[in-house]
């Protein structure tokens, strides 16, 4: 797909990837709409992508199902049309799995992974109704396809079980929309440098060898986090170049596809085990 005069949402579209791919779909000649709870953000990143294109912030939260289909009839409305989905907005918690609460995992689901599926459901309805065609694109993770031994580290898990999650949702979605005029895929990004990272970043050449801030994101991690890290403009423009090649698995670094063969091999090892091959 050409996004150029199309119209598209990015949620969480404020910060990091989602302000990335809201930059890159306006360079496209995009129409783009986002979303962004924090108004001090959300006001500033439009008034500072609308020296590129056309660019309206909305203020919704997309967890909320109700929510979600106010915002999508509101942009029908207005903009007459939505092509793209550019389902982005989430976040990461940084916690074991042994020690998270009920809290942690209902909060990463609500928005990494319940938000996206109501937004979809409320889309889909909509397209439908109209006759028309368009595409939802999931910001997952490299977390999707497999847990980063690399950064094992930085206990991750419950925000790698909900971009997981997202993996088999697309999957199954690409099977369920056939016919519906809807298509799906999934972003599958390594460590961004989005502004928070960088931030943190920023602090850790900062601080002393003893500082807690190492304990949360230890030396080994911070390592291959700095050899790892592409922009979120970066990250944006793969997302793109995924969209118009109409790919379903859209990865932005290369070293995600040794971890992926490091799983496949595993896997293949243990049919072999048990001979099922």
């Amino acid at each position: 797909m050409d996004i150029k005069g199309k119209v598209v949402l990015v949620t969480g579209g404020a910060q990091g990837i989602g302000k990335g791919i809201a930059r890159q779909a306006l360079k496209a000649g995009a129409r783009v709409v986002l979303t962004n709870l924090d108004d001090a953000v959300g006001n500033a990143t439009e008034k500072e992508l609308s020296t590129i294109g056309l660019i309206r912030r909305v203020k919704a939260d997309v967890t909320d199902a109700a929510a979600s289909a106010v915002l999508l009839d509101d942009i029908f409305a207005r903009e007459g049309r939505l092509d793209v989905i550019f389902a982005n907005a989430g976040s990461g918690l940084m916690k074991r799995l042994l020690d998270c609460t009920p809290d942690d995992c209902l909060g990463q689901f609500n928005l990494n992974y319940f938000g996206n599926l109501w937004l979809t459901q409320a889309y889909v309805k909509r397209v439908q109704s109209r006759g028309g065609e368009g595409h939802i694109m999931f910001t997952g993770s490299e977390n999707s396809l497999v847990m980063p031994p690399d950064n094992a580290e930085l206990k991750m898990g419950i925000y790698g079980a909900t971009k997981h999650a997202l993996l088999v949702t697309a999957e199954w979605l690409r099977y369920e929309l056939r016919g519906t005029g809807v298509s799906v895929s999934l972003l599958m990004p390594g460590p961004v440098l989005t502004e928070s990272l960088k931030s943190t970043f920023d602090a850790l050449e900062k601080v002393g060898p003893d500082d807690p801030l190492h304990n949360v994101i230890p030396p080994h991690a911070e390592s291959m986090l700095r050899q790892r890290f592409i922009s979120c403009d970066e990250c944006g423009r793969i997302a793109l170049e995924g969209l118009n090649k109409g790919l379903f698995f859209i990865p932005t670094q290369g070293y995600i596809l040794n971890d992926v063969n490091s799983r496949h091999e595993e896997v293949t090892a243990a049919f072999k085990a048990l001979n099922l091959v």
